[in-house]
């Protein structure tokens, strides 16, 4: 009896025992970390709701069991996790995130932590734009680092983004930065073909892992003569060692133009056209109001787009591996429009022993692109005729025989007048049907690959060896309906090309990196590098086609009139360079570079040119006597470089006398085609850095500050000479121009909370920029700036003390409320008058309006600088927010400074028989209703005089401020809990949309949409709204 009551005693105190260690009780402790306490630490009790933070000195209380697992957060630390015991303190001490510093930079032909960075570099991850819907990459990179402007002008697909690092660094040569891809220099830009196509675009983006922008001399110098307008490196995704992984997104989207022109509907346009002509003293010539046809509708659509993305990594010790295949299509917001990629991607790293190593990255891309004539004047022209069309008259007639609204006879190749007395100004063509018949089509056949081998030669010194190749093939056919459109006076027309870019690159490495008495780091690159292009080019083409039926290529003897032609170039670059890096305790930093380049675009004696760099750093935190505030301010550093960089995009030999193919009638024969200039030399620019890096309580908040200036000279321009020596085109080339590009950039990032339940992260940057032409040649100014459009140059200037393409023109005062005439500024400031019709002009008095003035003119000598076409600020904020399993982010951006000359404003008040945009309801009417007091009277036919057309005129002068929330998504992932049971690492769907809102007081459609400061009929950007899936297995 005495035993069992034992055993029961005994599993009493047991029970009891154990009950009482299951009970919750106060646990209490402190936090802090190698400086001290820590307040506001997130305790929480894992697993459930029970949390608490720490107060000002560090110290937490929190009810919790023995077993129970507590979380220590806190932004910029590290967290941690501590089971709760028998003890009732648990004091923590949480180690600093050193994320941020020793975060990996690519910096060309290696890598470095970014604490050990002493240029100015900024990294955008892959991942912050792979969801989004975009036909190339580059496009969607705009706002997200200082420095760097890209701007999107165009709706059409395959029209590639204009990149600038640090403003423009050239007047006449190239101005695109170089693009790097694993290492490998690649083509960019357009690639041939009919339809627009952007080398850009045969990038899958969801392969990219990393963007690094080198902006500095600092960053560039390593790659010498191509430096001058900036470098970005792309780093594609690659295996990492573990169990195979598979990766499937997919995003489908629905394009549509984030705003059209606003025109005038029937009822509106009746009364402006017949008031036209009734100022003439003319009949009227719109008759009938039974159609209302929105002829924008009709060209521009709700376009979808879809991306599939299918990836395989992982690794063994040994063996690393990522495949990708991707598939995108996208039909373009206009007619015909759109784009089909497929790609293939193959990255792959062998560990062949314990020294050596090799690798191949392979890319293969078949990128196929459908466009149409987007002329800004052409009759065909998608926008320019859009926007001229007549809303009273219908697209398709049932008793034409094209069921078309066509002028018969078709020999007249004008869109039907249908009711109304005459037939529509400018002769444009049927829209619609041309844009249903005529075909452009470019397809690119696209490989980059790159080989390398890694040889370590000692635990110091490595080796090594890269061969890479860039290899694009693109076919073009462009076919030109013989019965309505582009094609009729030629009674059709066909051609096809085909364009071959082939870039090889040979790189060999020597990196050394060593470690002395334990604080001084040294490393040495080496690298010789060779690199050779060729471009070939061939066409065919004929007109006079036999048969509509003839529109899918050249068939021999379906077309009357043949021509054929071609070309081929090659070029190359040889370099030698030489890097030195050193850091004493990661606190004092010195870099220098020194490049040497010979380019064969140059004459012997001027074709070898050295490009130096040197950059230091200091890391002010790391001084003891900063250790008392290092609590506050935990990263503290100061950053200086110069470097002379060049620019190798100045053409093809430029510097020889060259001859071309002249026939004359049946013979054939060889003309002179270029003066030569052998002293001609590369142009050059140095540039200076100043910046400045800031952490602040454990880099919960970084701040980033730059000065730049980019002084650029030697630049090639063409320098007059007299007729009389027979030179062609009377210039010749020599190295005059100068011009600087200076500026600051700020950047913010804050993490504002980090716990285990909400995260949320904003950023900003800000970049003000100034660019200034100091020399021209004999100091006289350059009409047309750098453009060659005749609709863009007669704009533009370039003159010594003002930003490049300022915008040249005159000054409009407004209307003479006496009788509806424009008036002008002349140069000294006295007024005149447009005299309506014509174009003469007479002295206008503003206090006497009615008074008929003396004779006078407006002449080139009164045109005078409207505004500078480049912005003076640029920048974003964005903001990403996590609750759980929702995340929220979103982006702003912004831009402003700049003036632009709104031309397709101008053509929207033609005044001959087309539409017009709803501006024009403002016109001069009377002396009772002077209308805007802006828009002049009308009168049929006076373009010229009523609109200046030949000229600008700060009439139509805006300003290109604006705000647009680039993109806004919102998605949501499944729990982890569920994850696990169905056996899937990460499923996540969102939605999304990119240029949804803008904000601008511009009077166009989007501000962005300018080449050289002048929008001149463009096609609308476009908005997208998108579903997406991100699974992984």
């Amino acid at each position: 009896m005495k035993l069992k009551f034992k055993w029961i005693f005994t599993l009493v105190v047991a029970l009891s025992m154990q009950f009482s260690f299951a009970q919750e009780r106060t646990v209490t402790g402190k936090v802090s970390d190698k400086t001290g306490v820590i307040p506001g630490v997130n305790v929480l009790v894992k697993g459930s709701k029970v949390s608490t933070q720490t107060d000002f000195d560090g110290s937490y209380s929190i009810k919790a069991k023995t077993g129970d697992v507590l979380v220590y957060s806190y932004v910029g630390m590290n967290n941690k996790q501590v089971t709760v015991g028998s003890s009732n303190s648990v004091n923590v001490v949480l180690e600093s995130e050193a994320q941020l510093m020793n975060e990996v930079v690519v910096v060309g032909y290696g890598v470095q932590k970014r604490k050990e960075v002493t240029g100015s570099i900024s990294k955008i991850a892959g991942s912050d734009i792979s969801n989004l819907v975009t036909p190339s990459f580059e496009g969607v990179l705009a706002g997200r680092a200082t420095g760097v402007q890209v701007v999107t002008n165009s709706g059409i697909i395959g029209v590639a983004p204009k990149i600038r690092i640090r403003g423009i660094a050239s007047i006449s040569s190239g101005t695109d930065p170089l693009i790097v891809v694993d290492g490998m220099p690649i083509l960019s830009g357009d690639i041939g073909g009919s339809a627009n196509t952007n080398g850009l675009a045969d990038i899958n983006p969801d392969d990219i892992e990393s963007f690094d922008i080198l902006k500095d001399g600092a960053a560039t110098a390593i790659y010498g003569s191509r430096a001058a307008n900036g470098v970005i490196l792309i780093t594609t995704k690659s295996g990492k060692k573990g169990s195979l992984k598979v990766t499937y997104s997919t995003t489908f989207g629905v394009a549509s133009a984030a705003k059209k022109y606003d025109v005038l509907q029937t009822p509106d346009f009746l009364v402006i056209a017949n008031e036209k002509r009734t100022n003439r003293g003319q009949a009227p010539w719109a008759v009938g109001s039974t159609y209302n046809t929105d002829w924008q509708s009709a060209v521009l659509r709700n376009a979808p787009q879809m991306t599939h993305n299918l990836s395989f990594s992982g690794g063994s010790d040994k063996t690393k591996y990522y495949l990708s295949l991707g598939y995108t299509d996208q039909e373009g917001i206009n007619l015909a429009n759109g784009m089909k990629r497929y790609s293939v991607r193959a990255n792959i790293d062998q560990d062949v022993n314990r020294w050596l190593s090799v690798g191949t990255n392979l890319s293969v891309t078949r990128t196929e692109y459908t466009g149409l004539n987007t002329s800004a004047s052409g009759l065909s022209g998608n926008i320019f005729n859009t926007i001229r069309q007549l809303p009273n008259v219908p697209i398709y007639d049932a008793a034409n025989p094209t069921g078309y609204n066509i002028t018969l006879p078709l020999s007249t190749n004008t869109v039907g007048k249908w009711d109304n007395t005459d037939p529509v100004g400018d002769n444009i063509t049927n829209i619609v049907y041309a844009l249903d018949h005529n075909k452009y089509y470019s397809k690119v056949n696209r490989t980059l690959l790159n080989v390398f081998a890694n040889a370590k030669i000692t635990s110091d010194l490595s080796y090594k060896l890269q061969v890479s190749a860039d290899n694009s093939i693109t076919g073009g056919f462009q076919y030109w309906n013989p019965v309505h459109g582009d094609g009729r006076s030629r009674n059709g027309y066909l051609i096809n090309d085909n364009t071959e870019y082939l870039r090889w690159n040979w790189q060999n490495i020597l990196n050394y990196k060593k470690t002395f008495a334990e604080n001084h780091n040294i490393g040495i690159t080496a690298v010789a590098e060779y690199q050779k292009q060729r471009y070939q080019y061939f066409f065919g083409q004929g007109s006079d086609i036999i048969s509509d039926f003839y529109d899918k290529n050249l068939v021999t003897n379906s077309y009357i009139t043949k021509d054929s032609g071609g070309s081929i170039t090659e070029n190359g670059i040889m370099s030698y360079l030489g890097r030195f890096t050193y850091n004493y305790k990661e606190k004092y930093f010195l870099q220098g570079s020194i490049r040497r380049d010979g380019i064969s675009k140059l004459g012997t004696d001027k074709r070898w040119t050295n490009f130096p760099g040197v950059s230091a750093g200091w890391t002010v935190s790391k001084e003891d006597f900063m250790q008392p505030i290092s609590n506050t301010l935990s990263d503290f550093k100061l950053r200086a470089s110069y470097s002379k960089v060049g620019n190798t995009e100045i053409g093809n030999y430029p510097y020889m006398d060259l001859t071309a193919p002249s026939p004359y009638g049946p013979t054939n024969g060889i003309g002179y085609f270029q003066f030569g200039n052998p002293t001609l030399q590369w142009e050059s620019s140095e540039k200076i850095d100043f910046g400045a890096d800031l952490g602040l309580f454990n880099n919960r908040l970084t701040i980033g500050f730059d000065y730049y200036r980019n002084n650029i000279d030697k630049l090639i321009l063409a320098v007059p000479v007299s007729p009389s020596l027979g030179i062609p085109f009377n210039t010749t080339n020599k190295n005059i121009g100068k011009l600087y590009n200076e500026g600051y950039e700020f950047a913010v990032s804050f993490k504002a909370i980090n716990n285990e339940n909400f995260k949320w992260d904003v950023s900003s940057n800000l970049t003000l920029s100034k660019n200034v032409v100091t020399d021209l040649v004999d100091g006289q100014d350059i009409i047309g700036g750098t453009s060659g459009d005749t609709n863009i140059a007669p704009n533009l200037i370039l003159r010594e003390g003002q930003s490049m393409n300022s915008l040249y023109g005159f000054r409009y005062w407004g209307v003479n409320k006496a009788n509806g005439n424009p008036v002008y500024y002349k140069a000294d400031g006295s007024l005149v008058q447009g005299n309506l019709p014509g174009s003469t002009y007479s002295v206008f008095d503003p206090s006497n309006p009615a008074a008929a003035g003396a004779a006078a003119t407006l002449v080139t000598a009164d045109k005078t600088i409207l505004g500078n076409t480049l912005p003076k600020y640029y920048g974003s904020v964005s903001s990403s927010m996590k609750y759980k399993n929702i995340d929220f982010g979103f982006m702003f951006r912004f831009s402003g400074g700049n003036k632009i000359f709104n031309s397709t404003r101008r053509e929207l008040m033609n005044t001959n028989f087309n539409n017009n945009g709803t501006e024009i309801l403002g016109r001069w009417q009377s002396v009772d209703n002077p209308g805007d007091g802006w828009t002049p009277r009308l009168y049929a036919s006076s373009n010229t005089s009523s609109n200046l057309s030949g000229s600008a005129t700060t009439r139509f002068v805006e300003k290109g401020d604006f705000i647009s929330l680039d993109n806004i998504s919102f998605g949501y992932t499944l729990p982890k809990l569920l994850l696990d049971k169905i056996k899937v690492d990460n499923f996540r769907i969102f939605v999304q949309a990119q240029n949804i809102w803008l904000i601008s007081d511009y009077k166009g459609i989007n501000p962005e949409m300018e080449t050289s400061g002048v929008d001149v009929n463009g096609t609308p950007r476009s908005k997208v709204i998108s579903v997406g899936l991100n699974v992984s297995l």
